[in-house]
Formats: C-alpha cells, sequence, structure tokens
C-alpha cells in the first residue's frame, strides 16, 4: 500500500458560538500531513465542535479550514477529503460487514468503482483491519471492537488523506481499548494517513498521539508531544489535568536559570519553572515518580497514610503531611495509619504562580 503524501489541516481564527455560548474562541491549529494529533479535554471545552467544524458537519460563524493548503470551509462534508468514525460507529445493522465497508463507495453512482475494485478495496480493508474471513456476518454478530474496527476499514476505503475519530473507544471496556489503540497505531503506521482524535483519556491521547492540543473553555491550552505535555505543562490547568500529580501552596524565595527555589513552609528545593516567581506564591506540582516513601522523621515531610490502593504493578498511596496531600506509588502496600515520612530530590516538581483561580475541583470530565 502507498502511503499518503497529503492531509495536511489547518485551522484559521474559528470562533463558533451556540446562543450566548462561545464554543471556539478564534482557535488557530496546523496540523502537518501523516500526523496523529489528539484533541483532549473535559467535557464541554470545545474538542468535538472544533472536529465537526473541520468535518464540515458543523458551519464556524467566523474564521478558515484548509485542507492541503486550499480552503474548504464552505464545502459540504462530502466533497470534503476527510471521514469520520463516531463514537457509536453508525453501522447499518441490515448490511453484512463487507456491505457496510463498501458502503461509502457506492453513493455516488458518478464515481462508483467497478464491481471488482470495490470487492478488492474491501477487503484490502479487512484485511488491514484484521478481519478477513468476517465479510458475511452482521454487526450484531461482532464484539464492540470489531465493530470499531468495521466502522475504521468503512471510513479508509474511500481513501481520505485525513481521519477523524470521534471517541471511538469510549464505549469499550479497558482491555478492548488497549487492542484497538494497538491496531490505530499499526493502521496510521501503515497508511500515512493524517489521524485526528477527539477524547477525553488522557491515557488514551498520550499513549497513541504525536501531538496533543489540550482544550479548555473553547482555547487550546498548549498543543505539545505527550512527553512535553506530561514533564512540562504550560500552565497550572494542563498541570492539573494531565497526569496525577501533588500540588502544594509554597512561595518562590529566588529565581536560578530553568527554575526556582521554592519554599514549603520551611522546606526548601529547586523546582522547573518557564518564568521569574521570585517572591511570589506559587503551586508546585510533584509527581507520583517525585516521591518515595521512608521512615518517619527521616525524610521531608512527616504524615499518616490515608489510603493504599492496589494497581496490579504498584500501590497508590494518599500520605497527609502537615503541608497537604501527598500520592505516590510504591511496589509494597503500606497499613492505613501508619506514620511515615515522604521524601524527594534535591530537584524536583514544577512551580505555577498562585493566582487563586485555577481550581482541581473544576475539573468535570466526562
Amino acid at each position: 500500500m502507498t502511503a499518503v503524501t497529503r492531509g495536511s489541516i489547518e485551522v484559521r481564527g474559528i470562533l463558533k458560538r451556540f446562543g450566548a455560548v462561545t464554543a471556539l474562541d478564534h482557535v488557530d491549529l496546523v496540523l502537518p500531513s501523516g500526523s496523529f494529533f489528539s484533541l483532549l479535554g473535559p467535557s464541554g471545552c470545545g474538542k468535538t465542535t472544533l472536529m465537526r467544524i473541520i468535518a464540515g458537519l458543523e458551519r464556524a460563524d467566523a474564521g478558515t479550514v484548509l485542507a492541503d493548503g486550499q480552503d474548504i470551509t464552505r464545502l459540504p462534508p462530502e466533497r470534503r477529503p476527510f471521514n469520520m468514525v463516531f463514537q457509536r460507529y453508525a453501522l447499518f445493522p441490515h448490511l453484512t460487514v463487507a456491505d457496510n465497508v463498501a458502503f461509502g463507495l457506492t453513493t455516488d453512482r458518478r464515481s462508483r468503482p467497478p464491481r471488482d475494485e470495490i470487492r478488492r478495496r474491501v477487503s484490502e480493508m479487512l484485511d488491514l483491519v484484521g478481519l478477513s474471513g468476517l465479510e458475511a456476518r452482521y454487526p450484531s454478530q461482532m464484539s464492540g471492537g470489531q465493530q470499531q474496527r468495521v466502522a475504521v476499514a468503512r471510513a479508509l476505503v474511500r481513501r481520505p488523506t485525513a481521519l477523524l475519530l470521534d471517541e471511538p473507544m469510549s464505549a469499550l471496556d479497558r482491555n478492548v481499548r488497549h487492542q484497538v489503540r494497538e491496531e490505530l497505531l499499526r493502521i496510521h503506521g501503515e497508511l500515512g494517513t493524517t489521524f485526528v482524535l477527539v477524547t477525553h483519556d488522557q491515557d488514551e491521547a498520550l499513549s497513541i498521539s504525536d501531538t496533543v492540543g489540550l482544550m479548555r473553555d473553547g482555547q487550546l491550552e498548549q498543543v505539545a508531544d505527550p512527553e512535553t505535555l506530561y514533564h512540562r505543562p504550560a500552565t497550572l490547568f494542563a498541570a492539573r489535568f494531565v497526569g496525577a500529580g501533588s500540588f502544594l501552596d509554597g512561595h518562590a524565595v529566588s529565581d536560578e536559570p530553568g527554575g526556582a527555589v521554592v519554599d514549603l513552609g520551611g522546606i526548601r528545593f529547586r523546582a522547573s519553572t518557564s518564568m521569574p516567581l521570585a517572591g511570589r506564591p506559587v503551586h508546585v506540582l510533584l509527581r507520583p515518580e517525585d516521591l518515595s516513601l521512608t521512615a518517619s522523621g527521616e525524610g521531608r515531610l512527616d504524615g499518616v497514610v490515608e489510603s493504599s490502593s492496589f494497581y496490579g504493578s504498584y500501590h497508590e498511596l494518599t500520605v497527609r503531611t502537615a503541608q497537604g496531600v501527598l500520592r505516590l506509588r510504591q511496589p509494597t502496600a503500606t497499613a492505613h495509619g501508619s506514620e511515615v515520612a515522604v521524601t524527594w530530590p534535591e530537584h524536583a516538581g514544577i512551580a505555577y504562580p498562585a493566582t487563586g483561580h485555577d481550581r482541581s475541583d473544576d475539573l468535570v470530565v466526562d
């Protein structure tokens, strides 16, 4: 199969309002050809609206959508070089798997391929998604993961320059989601088609995307590769939304290249930051991997274990300290009520200015 060389997408100044609510507030975004991009964010942030505008299913109030440099803002969905996989797949229950996949090739009589070519392309797509031999089955005879792969095959059979995926794994159980992620990565690698995924699942976005756009209140909060988004979140909102962690209130004593010396109730260490913070109150993010457990009196903060939950490869602990609750991961369990100490290296965490407006309990994730 020849790799796709087209598929760049650009949106410029996209504005969308629903009555008094601004769903998208002048969004700009450039997606290179062949990228695997995820739109991530809490419920109501505008990520699905942005995808629907790219697909042509919603009309923007202002702004431009371009595909490979061509303005497609006014084109209807069927004339755009994209195909979409919906959250509920939208398979036809009365059609077989083969007929479902072939449907997109047969709707326009003027461009309908010959029957032999339809059969060949359907067979090619079913082989690509690992469903060869199941052509005669109906959707009701297939698992959720198999139905999702049929929907992907149906979308790809028309050879779009970009595949738009609207939370296609949300209805699948955990193990099947992992399998489907691997399938999507394999298909993306084989075809080179641009993939755009909408999800509220950060694990999903971080594990399969080469770039992630985190959205908040109709705007892009940060666009970065997954490692940058996790290790260097640009804002306090990004730090709270992506990954697990503990936030402690402190004070920046002084600045240094790439960081600041922070004071947490008399405990001083160096935290990363991208801005001058000296003399300001700060919130400090400490990831679970920054923290370790030691005997009471031998660490930075003494505390009491409030909970210990088993997650297979690790136990997640919450420890109540004088500075707040710390969350960390350990290979073994620690009993509830145990007196312990939590410690971390001389250089750890990320410091953000304390504004008083960013609150983790403001987040509602669907």
